[in-house]
């Protein structure tokens, strides 16, 4: 049971990751490229941040999505007020701006997830193994 219980705390761990991870795929080999309307373009503590909304044939609610895009895609969205996208149709939610600076929040928080999942699995089966070197937790 303790196994289980392990294994679907590491697939929750990593979901977040994989999931991200087959979205980029699915884009990229997938996706279509579409003409965003840029909404703002700013420079925030040396990153640069746009809003776009998609065209309304590919996006109907007209959602606001932004980014951090290097330098010379921020420059171009800033003065043309468009940005290039890749996305897949019929899944707006699922798109990659051209110029788009990476993140990898998702593999980090995995990795650190697994670690801490790791040190339970392993003071777990030492506890098991030494079961006399533990301090007995009933009282006295």
């Amino acid at each position: 049971m303790r196994i289980l219980l392990l294994l679907v705390l590491v697939v929750l761990v990593n979901l977040p990751a994989v999931n991200d991870g087959w979205t980029k795929h699915q884009v990229s080999t997938h996706g279509h490229d579409v003409t965003a309307i840029v909404i703002d373009a700013r420079k925030l503590h040396g990153h640069y941040l746009v809003d776009y909304r998609l065209p309304e044939s590919e996006d109907p609610k007209q959602a606001k999505y932004s980014a951090s895009v290097d330098e010379q895609t921020y420059e171009y969205a800033r003065s043309s007020d468009s940005l290039r996208v890749r996305m897949l149709s019929g899944k707006p939610g699922s798109n990659r701006p051209e110029g788009l600076v990476e993140s990898s929040l998702f593999q980090v928080i995995a990795i650190a997830g697994d670690l801490v999942l790791a040190l339970i699995a392993v003071i777990a089966w030492y506890r098991r193994r030494n079961p006399g070197d533990m301090p007995d937790p009933r009282p006295r």
